[in-house]
């Protein structure tokens, strides 16, 4: 999806980019790095909770550090302070060190002619789009991904590696002999603008009314959307959660690793769910859950 690449630009660049101070020399800087691969003509971001040797980092030669910390002005190395560190750090490698890989339509792509496929959007091989399938303009679709039935994707998202878009639930009624019937699922898959899904991640399609996925949400690898439900603006999913059918999420809501959203649940705005955590009934605004069954932890003023 990305390529690196190693330009050689001066620190008063990276300052200008994101619009901070440079303190010390305009040095070259040619690759970002960590504390484990400190390298010359390269940049760090330092946090507070980091554990770093200033002895050590001044060996390194030519190194560029952005950082919410203070430092000594005996310091050898060329720093930027910034409030944002770490967003700091991503704008910049963005903006100088990554290029995107060249936007194509892989020939083992299976997609239909009645599909609508926007402007500079990118299939990747092996995908499957069905023929009222719609995708927005820059776009990518990764490797072996399927979208299948009524489904909408806007701009600038991105559908990783094996993910499903548009499967069936599971939903079952027993009839008179005992045999499960399934409920055939005629609703749509409605997924706005700048959302990320991550490989392995099955969204379901509505049953009737639609599932919704609004702007800016981001799902990691490895989860379960169930049908009918709807998560809000900048939600963060990430990976092993499963949200079960008809779940409403909020906006600005964080769900760790592995939790479980039962059926029918409302979780409000800026809602935080702890790792593991089970949420059995509705979960009220601004507020953090936790365990099995979920709990309210505190409330965020």
């Amino acid at each position: 999806m990305y390529k690196l690449k190693a330009p050689a630009i001066h620190a008063s660049e990276i300052a200008g980019l994101i619009n901070q101070e440079l303190v010390g020399n305009d040095i070259i800087v040619t690759k970002p790095c960590t504390l484990k691969t400190l390298s010359g003509n390269s940049f760090i971001c330092l946090l507070k909770e980091d554990q770093y040797d200033i002895e050590r980092l001044a060996q390194i030669p030519e190194l560029l550090v952005i950082s919410n910390l203070d430092f000594d002005a005996s310091v050898r190395f060329s720093y930027i302070k910034s409030p944002s560190p770490k967003l700091d750090f991503i704008k910049t490698v963005n903006e100088f060190f990554i290029i995107w890989e060249e936007i194509t339509i892989a020939s083992s792509a299976k997609i239909h002619p009645n599909a609508k496929i926007g402007r500079n959007v990118s299939i990747g091989e092996n995908v499957f789009i069905g023929p009222d399938v719609t995708i927005g303009d820059n776009t990518h679709i990764l490797n072996n991904a399927v979208i299948t039935n009524q489904v909408m994707i806007g701009k600038d998202c991105i559908i990783k590696h094996n993910s499903t878009i548009g499967s069936e639930g599971f939903d079952f009624e027993i009839d008179k002999l005992g045999i499960p019937i399934h409920y055939p699922h005629i609703g749509k898959i409605i997924i706005g603008n700048n959302v990320w899904i991550g490989s392995n991640t099955s969204v379901e399609s509505g049953k009737i009314n639609d599932t919704i996925i609004h702007n800016d949400v981001k799902i990691d690898d490895l989860v379960q959307i169930g049908y009918n439900c709807e998560i809000g603006e900048r939600t963060m999913i990430t990976a092993g959660v499963i949200v079960s059918r008809d779940v409403r999420i909020g906006t600005d809501c964080l769900l760790a690793p592995n939790a479980t959203i039962r059926n029918n649940v409302t979780i409000g705005d800026s809602v935080t769910i702890g790792q593991g955590a089970v949420i059995l009934k509705d979960a009220e605004a601004h507020a953090v859950y936790i365990g099995n069954p979920g709990k309210l932890l505190k409330k965020n003023s």
